[in-house]
């Protein structure tokens, strides 16, 4: 997800990778399984360093890239924002995974992803791949979120809404990041005033936490936590709306790759896919070892963003419960459901014509994402 602000065929890989991720039935089998079960050649098609850019500091969202690296056979670069290792289900293939954020100077993942060839895949929300289609156009191949974490929340003892529509009604400043296009769709909806919102935001809660008349952007796997637990000043719960259900309905943070790469590296892609959806099952499986990384990981980085394991817990745990990952509509995990992505594409394209932003003409769903790569055998639910 970005936060600028501020988660195989059968046939390509053949029969050993068939075995190892989908089982012969019983207890799901885990990416460890797979490299016991012959996994050297489960990426034969890749190239010897395969290397993804997340958005954002690390952080158990990210787990789909993550988890195909054991943590016991990590290196880490905190300088350069690189964690990379042998990959679990091949370890003849290197898994380099990039920070975002202030490791690609808060830059939109896209741009870094024209700026670098050496990138195969890197997290971009939908509206970013609407909006930039017509001069940096991209494809996603694998969504780790169902549902974008992406909220608007404030505090209970200031505000009572119902509803997304009686923030319009109240006193209340709308704190946002600058360009985000869902504050245009909020707009015209009347679900916010345009005198109210505030395009300013930098990521601080510190107004809220002063009792400031706000509502914030944020995330629910974060702030709702952080508040309560990070500033005893504040430290109790917030109220919060997910933008999702107000029909703004992207995918958040899905990994994209150019065009020309995606079929370029089709081979690769129908092995790493559903490497990367067993991986992020394995993690919602059992948590712990790669939260714990990724702590460790941020405090070698030490910065501003840290994620402790208590925090990487709760993000744990709302991504399950409120169903943020999760089965497509389809039944596979990581899949793009085709009339959703119709509707975004559409609704998006008509956003940005109002504001002068100019799409690829002729813009179709079918341009920004693919589910051919999936192995539709790797299930959420089963």
């Amino acid at each position: 997800m970005n936060r600028t602000r501020l988660l195989v065929s059968t046939a390509a890989i053949g029969a050993a990778l068939s075995v190892a991720l989908t089982g012969c039935g019983g207890t799901e089998p885990t990416a460890q399984d797979a490299a016991a079960a012959g996994g050297d050649g489960a990426l034969s098609a890749c190239p010897a360093t395969v290397v993804l850019q997340t958005n954002w500091f690390p952080e158990p969202e990210h787990s789909a890239a993550y988890a195909l690296i054991d943590p016991a056979e990590a290196t880490t670069d905190p300088d350069a924002g690189i964690y990379s290792g042998p990959a679990i289900v091949d370890p003849n293939i290197t898994i380099e995974v990039r920070s975002g954020g202030p490791f690609i100077g808060f830059q939109q993942s896209t741009a870094l992803l024209y700026s670098d060839d050496s990138i195969m895949l890197a997290m971009i929300d939908t509206d970013e791949s609407v909006k930039l289609s017509a001069d940096q156009p991209t494809k996603a191949v694998y969504t780790p979120l169902q549902v974008n974490p992406q909220i608007l929340f404030w505090d209970p003892e200031r505000y009572s809404f119902d509803d997304l529509a009686d923030i319009g009604q109240s006193d209340a400043t709308v704190l946002y990041f600058q360009g985000a296009a869902y504050m245009d769709y909020l707009i015209a909806q009347g679900d916010v005033r345009a005198d109210q919102v505030d395009g300013s935001f930098d990521g601080s809660v510190t107004r809220l936490v002063a009792d400031e008349p706000v509502v914030m952007q944020g995330y629910i796997t974060q702030e709702p936590y952080r508040l309560k637990v990070d500033f005893p000043d504040y430290g109790r719960d917030v109220d919060s709306f997910l933008i999702a259900d107000s029909g703004y309905d992207i995918y958040a943070a899905a990994w994209s790759g150019k065009p020309e790469v995606v079929e370029a590296q089709s081979e690769c892609l129908a092995q790493l896919v559903p490497a990367m959806q067993q991986s992020q099952l394995d993690y919602m499986e059992d948590p712990e070892p790669i939260n714990q990384a990724i702590s460790d990981y941020l405090v070698e980085i030490d910065q501003f963003f840290q994620v402790s394991p208590e925090l990487g817990a709760e993000i744990h745990r709302v991504m399950q419960e409120e169903g943020l990952v999760a089965d497509g509509t389809d039944g596979v995990f990581g899949s793009f459901d085709a009339e959703r992505m119709e509707r975004m594409t559409t609704l998006l394209a008509e956003i940005y014509a109002e504001s002068g932003v100019d799409v690829a003409e002729g813009l179709t769903a079918e341009d920004i994402y693919t589910n051919e790569f999936l192995d539709p055998s790797i299930s959420f639910s089963s």
